[in-house]
C-alpha cells in the first residue's frame, strides 16, 4: 500500500509545532495503516460531502501525551485506488472553528 502526503501537510506539521509529536504521531499511523487498510484501522470513518471521491478522516493518537484519540490529531486522506491514498489534511481536534472550515481546506487540497 502506498500513502503519500499532500504538498500541504507540511504546513499543517508547521501550524502543530506546539504539540509533542506531531511528525512521530502521522508517521506511526500512516506505517499502522499501511499495513491495516482502511477496513482494519480503527477510527476511519468516510467523510460525507465528497461524492465524486473517496474521502476519509481519522483519528490520530498523539504521541508523548497523556490524552486519547477524541482530543488527538485528525488526519483527512482520499483513497485513489486500492492501493493507493494521499494524506490531505493533518491537523489537531479543535483547530478548526467548524467542519465546514474542515471540509472548505480538504476540497481546496483535492482541486
Amino acid at each position: 500500500m502506498n500513502v503519500v502526503r499532500h504538498e500541504d501537510v507540511e504546513k499543517d506539521l508547521r501550524n502543530l509545532r506546539r504539540s509533542s509529536a506531531p511528525l512521530e504521531s502521522l508517521e506511526a499511523w500512516e506505517r499502522f495503516f499501511s499495513l491495516k487498510g482502511v477496513q482494519e484501522t480503527p477510527g476511519i470513518d468516510r467523510f460525507p460531502g465528497f461524492s465524486e471521491h473517496k474521502i476519509y478522516k481519522g483519528r490520530v493518537v498523539p504521541l508523548r501525551e497523556n490524552i486519547g484519540k477524541s482530543k488527538g490529531y485528525r488526519v483527512v486522506f482520499q483513497m485513489i485506488d486500492e492501493e493507493n491514498y494521499k494524506i490531505l489534511v493533518f491537523s489537531r481536534h479543535g483547530i478548526y472553528k467548524s467542519e465546514q472550515e474542515l471540509i472548505n481546506l480538504t476540497k481546496e487540497r483535492l482541486g
